[in-house]
C-alpha cells in the first residue's frame, strides 16, 4: 500500500479520491476503512501481495540502492563516454519514483560526451504509473526513434 502511493502523483490521488468517504456520508471515527483512498490502497495492496513475492520488491529495492553508476565511473560522463549507442530518454512530468530531473542529468551527461541522444518528457498527472497509461505516446516515440 505504501509503495502504491509513489506510483500516482499527488494531483492524481487528489483528483481520484480527495477526501471522499467509502459508502457513507460521515465518518465513524474508528479503525475500519472510512475513505475511498483507503479502500483503493487496501485493494491494490492485496493485488500486489497475491501477484508478487514480497521478496522480489526487497531485491529490486536493494539493487536500486546499490546501483551507483557515478561512483563506479567517477561521473555520468565517464560512464557514457565509451558507449557506441544512440540514446532515447523518456520521462514523465509527475513521476516521483524517477523524477524528470534525474533523466535530464543523464541527457546532459550524454550531450557533454557528444552522444546522440533524444529526450522526451511526457506531461502526465499519473505519476510513475504514467509509463503504463501513456503507452500510445511512448509507442510512437520509440517506433520513430528505432526507425
Amino acid at each position: 500500500m505504501i509503495g502504491h502511493i509513489t506510483y500516482l502523483s499527488e494531483d492524481a490521488m487528489h483528483n481520484k479520491f480527495a477526501r471522499k468517504l467509502q459508502g457513507k456520508d460521515k465518518p465513524d471515527f474508528d479503525f475500519n476503512v472510512e475513505f475511498q483512498v483507503e479502500s483503493y490502497l487496501e485493494h491494490q495492496g492485496q493485488v500486489f501481495v497475491d501477484r508478487f513475492d514480497a521478496n522480489s520488491y526487497l531485491y529490486i529495492t536493494k539493487a536500486c540502492d546499490y546501483f551507483d553508476i557515478e561512483k563506479k565511473y567517477g561521473s555520468l560522463e565517464n560512464a557514457f563516454k565509451h558507449t557506441n549507442s544512440r540514446f532515447l530518454v523518456i520521462c514523465f512530468s509527475s513521476d516521483w519514483l524517477f523524477p524528470p530531473a534525474h533523466s535530464k542529468e543523464i541527457v546532459s551527461a550524454l550531450m557533454k560526451t557528444g552522444k546522440e541522444v533524444s529526450f522526451l518528457q511526457i506531461e502526465s498527472p499519473a505519476g510513475h504509473d504514467a509509463f503504463l497509461l501513456e503507452f500510445e505516446t511512448q509507442t510512437k516515440v520509440i517506433k520513430s526513434f528505432l526507425s
